[in-house]
C-alpha cells in the first residue's frame, strides 16, 4: 500500500515540476529573473534547475504554487473585472 502513495506522491510531484516548467516557458526566452540574492537567472536556466530540483529549483517550486494557490482565494468578481481591466 506504502508503494502507490509514493508512486501517487512522485506522479504528483511530476506534474507541479512541469506546470511550473510550462508557466516559465511562458515568459520570453530573453527575460532574466532574480531569484532573493541568488542572482538572476534566464528562463532556460531556471527551467533547468526546476527540472534538477536544485536549492534554487526548489524557490521556484514554491513561489510558482503559492501564486497559484492565491488566486483561488480570489473572488469570483474579482478575477471577471480583472480579465476585462486586461
Amino acid at each position: 500500500m506504502e508503494e502507490k502513495n509514493e508512486t501517487k506522491t512522485i506522479s504528483d510531484s511530476e506534474e507541479i515540476i512541469n506546470l511550473v516548467i510550462a508557466r516559465l516557458k511562458t515568459i520570453p526566452s530573453n527575460v532574466e529573473l532574480s531569484v532573493g540574492n541568488e542572482g538572476s537567472f534566464s528562463i532556460d536556466e531556471l527551467i533547468e534547475r526546476v527540472r534538477r530540483q536544485d536549492e534554487i529549483g526548489k524557490k521556484m517550486i514554491e513561489m510558482q504554487m503559492a501564486y497559484l494557490r492565491s488566486l483561488g482565494k480570489l473572488p469570483t468578481q474579482e478575477l471577471q473585472n480583472a480579465s476585462a481591466n486586461n
